[in-house]
């Protein structure tokens, strides 16, 4: 009977243990079912009629701008919340050459230090010293979250307080889903961007000169520091820069990095071929290769379905002169040039960017404001935005103007003048006008200095006086500054050496220098009492000695007037 029981319960104990055993597998089997599902999101671009189907990519969301004229020839999921880890850093640089002289000195603090372990960094120092070029440098290419925490101390105050600057800034250039909370893009659940703002970004950064040649450099050394006698070298990380590297393409100029582990591989890449200037932007692709792959693709559809078209109105008849506001000078405007007296190319059209299968009747344009005389016009292909022009109200073209002009080259030299927008064709017209106009002004300063010898000659000595005076003061002030850094060079030679000697000597020599100094502080603070009792002594019997001669000049004092007294009594009797 014994037996039967122990069966049982053993049956029994089996049982549970297999319902145990299959509930955990099928527990396993629901928590694998609940991972989350790739993002992936739908190519908006592909809906727009007569738009080229874009391509599919890997990474979640995606977008590739023109950067001349803002239009965006791709977007896939664009506008959705990512984060966007390294390619923080674009800003950080932004905000860095805009609001920097990149001469000047930054000297780090211990915010160098306020990182999460494992991230890149190029091993700053608590009061390290280097100038604001090599940090840009460091902050792009080597991707140097320490510089980061350092700059953005430097431009802020606090990493909070450039965060601030940062969401000003995307604000100000569009930003429709960005906030930022740290100058580098580790991981915060409130520090994201999306594909839109980050091009958006990234485009206004590359119209910055300074910062395009920091981003398109592919090799840069820091020299040594006051901290450090090594120098830093690092090669820019984006490998389609590099002609041994698999994804290398040679319109590729530069780019920015990026990946955390939630954040996942992301990726901003410059193009520039054909006269066209691209940027594409990568979120959450998992692993750098699909990030590669998916820009790469990304950038030749927008380089291959894609031209800048130009579209031009009636010609001004204002000259440059009169856009100027130069046009009465009076005996003056002698000296105005006959080149620059025509009127330049129209300043009432501008360029699109333009699928090649479209057609470009069927642009159209609406108002989107007005500043006094100024229009402004968006212009739209089945309603996406390609690009907007601006112009004088009283010029500015009406859809029966429009003229396509498909041989026109981008122009080299833009400037925006008085209000005026002015548009050269080539850079070899600008230096033959300006040429002309110094040759003419030349000549005019010889005529004028024929006829007028003596006050040419009495002007040109007040101004080689002045000149002189300027030089003299010049000289000075550099002679006075060069001998100051020289000292203070001498100066910081001898406490280096100093500390080298310290650094050599054991600790018992250590400790006798301690003794003597003490002792020489010692024998010192004596001297001092000493000489400080002898001047109280001193003084002391200066004080006696006055006294007693007061005390003496009063005694005679005394008898003259007693002797006085005894004269004058003398005389009483006598009389």
């Amino acid at each position: 009977m014994k037996k039967w029981k122990f069966l049982a319960a053993g049956f029994l104990f089996l049982s549970l243990l297999s319902v145990a055993s299959f509930t955990m597998v099928f527990a396993d089997e629901e928590q694998e079912t609940e991972e989350p599902v790739p993002i992936s999101y739908p190519i908006e671009t592909n809906e727009i009629p007569g738009w080229p189907q874009g391509p599919a990519t890997e990474s979640a969301t995606a977008a590739v701008m023109d950067i001349d004229t803002g239009t965006f020839l791709y977007c896939k999921g664009a506008t959705e919340k990512m984060y966007p880890a390294s390619t923080t850093k674009i800003m950080t640089a932004l905000l860095l050459v805009e609001n920097c002289d990149l001469d000047d000195e930054i000297t780090f603090s211990e915010i160098v230090y306020d990182l999460e372990e494992g991230s890149s960094h190029l091993g700053i120092q608590p009061g390290e010293k280097m100038k604001l070029e090599d940090a840009a440098y460091g902050l792009m290419l080597a991707s140097a979250n320490d510089i980061a925490n350092g700059v953005a101390e430097y431009i802020g105050g606090s990493i909070s307080g450039f965060a601030d600057l940062m969401n000003e800034k995307a604000a100000e250039l569009g930003c429709v889903n960005t906030h930022f909370a740290n100058p580098h893009g580790l991981y915060q659940d409130d520090h994201y961007t999306c594909a839109h703002d980050m091009a958006l970004i990234a485009a206004a950064a590359y119209r910055n000169p300074i910062f395009r040649k920091i981003v398109t450099t592919h090799e840069y050394t820091i020299p040594e520091t006051n901290m450090t006698e090594e120098e830093r070298s690092f090669l820019n990380h984006h490998k389609m820069m590099h002609e041994d590297e698999e994804f290398y393409r040679d319109w590729c100029t530069g780019g920015k990095t990026g990946y955390t582990s939630q954040c996942l591989n992301t990726l901003v890449t410059y193009g520039e071929k054909d006269g066209e200037s691209l940027v594409s932007v990568v979120f959450r692709a998992e692993g750098s290769e699909i990030a590669y792959s998916d820009s790469i693709k990304l950038l030749e559809y927008g380089f291959d379905e894609f031209s800048p078209v130009h579209f031009e109105s009636d010609e001004s008849e204002k000259s440059f002169y009169d856009i100027m506001k130069l046009g009465y000078l009076g005996r003056a405007s002698g000296f105005q040039s006959p080149v620059w007296k025509r009127a330049p190319v129209a300043y009432a059209g501008g360029w699109l960017m333009l699928p090649d299968t479209a057609d470009p009747a069927e642009v159209t344009h609406e108002v989107a404001g007005r500043n006094g005389s100024r229009t402004t016009l968006s212009c739209k292909y089945n309603d996406w935005p390609v690009g907007v022009f601006e112009g004088d109200v009283r010029t500015i073209f009406a859809p029966a103007q429009m003229v396509f002009e498909k041989d026109v080259k981008m122009p080299v030299v833009q400037s925006d003048s008085s209000g005026d927008h002015i548009q050269m064709e080539s850079l070899d017209e600008v230096l033959s006008q300006t040429t002309t106009i110094f040759e003419t002004g030349y000549q005019k300063v010889m005529e004028y200095t024929q006829g007028h010898f003596l006050t040419v000659l009495v002007g040109g000595t007040i101004i080689l006086v002045i000149l002189i005076v300027l030089i003299i003061i010049f000289i000075f002030r550099c002679t006075s500054e060069s001998r100051i850094r020289r000292r203070r060079k001498q100066e910081e030679k001898e406490r280096m050496k100093r500390e080298e000697e310290i650094d050599k000597m054991t600790t018992a020599e250590i400790e006798a220098e301690l003794r003597a100094v003490m002792e020489q502080e010692r024998l010192k603070r004596e001297q001092e009492a000493l000489a400080q009792t002898e001047a109280e002594r001193a003084a002391e019997e200066a004080r006696i000695m006055e006294e007693k001669a007061h005390e003496t000049e009063m005694l005679i004092e005394e008898l003259e007037r007693e002797r006085q007294e005894r004269l004058a009594a003398k005389d009483k009797g006598n009389v």
